[in-house]
Parts: structure tokens; sequence; C-alpha cells
């Protein structure tokens, strides 16, 4: 079957886990999935995932990497993130036992270049340093190592260490933070990059596009009542971050539905409402793990048996 293949990866944090769990039983159904797709996209845990994925990691591979240093990476023992928006001065975690992590997995001298298949990446720099003061500002950036790439030498570990650099979570890394402010689901932003420039020979036309989205396991989330007059105190303890995460990813959703018909799938697992796991919650790191490995993947399995 020809056609171009993308499969988008949402951040998530520990439940990162649970994509790595799906991708594991999915190259049981469909084992060239991997090797068959054309652009890996992910953003935050999904971002490291893909490059890992594109540096020739397997999802087992991935997975112990959050079994087993999921802990080390939210090593703080104070009280759970949620628990104190807006009462910290500093990010909850440093960054010291993630770069370290990374460095290990992805290796410390592997670039975008050197990796085995294309990926895009969001991320979000702080301050672009225009030399016109008109001009500077903040802006998305989606690194990538497509062809005209301005990337391609770029370190893999520090890009993955840019995409995951979640506010209040993490500090900021050379000027850049998490891409999830922006495309947590990085669907979209992979289309578009896949048909930027039609006239390239080697650009795909949208009806050549097979796109699988896979979410990290949602939490959820709803405000009661029909008129809330609050101060920032009060939206940030009602969730507005995860609302805003929550709605930027099924507009994603949306627009792909509506440009890729039956040629996109998205699988996003809604956790159980009893059990909500922030993103941060490694000591239940195993809790993710049995919950994707019991979820039912059989319609998945037959969109990718017939359209991958």
């Amino acid at each position: 079957m020809g056609g171009y293949r993308i499969l988008a990866l949402d951040g998530g944090g520990v439940r990162g886990v649970v994509t790595a769990v799906l991708l594991e039983r999915l190259l049981e159904v469909v084992p060239s999935l991997i090797s068959m797709t054309d652009l890996l996209a992910g953003t935050s845990s999904g971002g490291i995932l893909a490059l890992g994925l594109a540096g020739g990691l397997s999802p087992t591979q991935l997975r112990r990497l959050y079994e087993r240093k999921g802990q080390a990476i939210f090593h703080d023992s104070r009280r759970p993130f949620a628990a104190e928006v807006g009462q910290r001065p500093t990010a909850a975690y440093d960054n010291v036992a993630l770069c370290r992590e990374l460095k290990n997995s992805l290796g410390e001298t592997i670039r975008l270049m050197d990796l085995h298949k294309q990926v895009l990446v969001p991320a979000c720099e702080l301050d672009n340093e225009a030399a016109d003061p008109w001009e500077r500002t903040w802006r998305p950036k989606l690194f990538h190592n497509l062809p005209d790439s301005e990337d391609a030498d770029r370190l893999v570990y520090r890009v993955a260490l840019y995409t995951s650099a979640a506010p209040m979570y993490f500090p900021s890394v050379d000027g850049f933070i998490d891409g999830g402010v922006y495309a947590n689901n990085p669907s979209m932003a992979a289309v578009a990059h896949a048909v930027r420039a039609r006239l390239e020979a080697a650009t795909p036309s949208l009806q050549e596009l097979r796109l699988l989205s896979l979410g990290s396991g949602s939490v959820g989330r709803y405000i009661p009542g029909k008129r809330h007059d609050w101060g920032s105190t009060h939206w940030l303890g009602a969730g507005l971050l995860d609302l805003m995460n929550d709605a930027s990813m099924a507009i994603t959703d949306f627009q792909c539905r509506q440009i890729l018909r039956d040629r996109y799938f998205r699988f996003a697992p809604l956790l159980p409402m009893d059990k909500p796991i922030l993103l941060d919650e490694s000591a239940r790191l195993p809790e993710l793990v049995d919950y994707a490995e019991h979820l039912d993947l059989s319609e998945l399995a037959a969109w990718l048996q017939e359209n991958w």
C-alpha cells in the first residue's frame, strides 16, 4: 500500500508509558508499524518517544525508561504538583535526572540528522532575540530533520529536553519550553509540515496521507455551574491549564478528522474517573502499564491493517 504515513504521539508526562505499551501491543498486530512510518511526530513525553523510535529504540526499551527511571526523574518528595499551583517560586523539579537519562537513552552526540526516521518535535522559544525590537517575541518552534531543515545539527537529547520542559514542572532549557503549550497533540503540525511545499516532487498530497494519533491517557475533567466570577488563583486551582490543553488537543482532532476523514485514526483512551493520574505521579506507573495492557485495540488494529 502506498501513501505517506505519520505517527503522532501526545504529551503526557509519566502517562507516556501508556503510549509505549500501546506501541508494543500494536507491533504484534502490525510488525511493520514503525518501519513503514514516514514521519514520527511527538510532543513533550511523546517527543521523547518519537525521538527514541527514530533513533532505533523499541517501544519496549522506551517503556523500561519510564518504569525504571520515572521516579528518579520526578524525584521531589513534596506534595503532588497540582496541590501547589501558584504557590511555588521555582519549578517543581530540576531536570538533572531527566537530562542524564535522555543522554543515556538517546545518545550524547547523536544529532537529528543521524536519526533513521524523519521526526517533528514541537517546543516553544521564549525569545527569538530579533534585532528589531518590534519583531522580538516568543514563538512556536518545530524541530525536525525533514529536507531543508535548519535543525539538522541539533543534539537529539537537547531537543528532547526542550520539548519536555513543561512550565512549572521543569525549568526552561536554552530558552525553550514544552511544545505542549500549543501542540500537545502534534498531529496537525505534522500534516502541515508534510504538505508545506506541494511544488516539491517528494511532498505528499493530502490524499496520500495516513495519520495515526495516539493519546497517552486523558483525565476527564469538568467545571460545573453556569457562571464563574473567578480570579487567577481560583481558575488555576480549578484546572484552567488542563482545560486549555484538552481544548487544544480536541480542536486538533477535529481539524484532522475534517481534512483526512477515514485516512485518520485517533486513539485517546480515557483514564478511569476514580483514578486520575497526574503527569508527575511516577509511583503509579504500574497502574498505567496495567491499564494500557488491557485496553481494547480491536478497532484500531482493524484500521491499521486496512490503512497502514
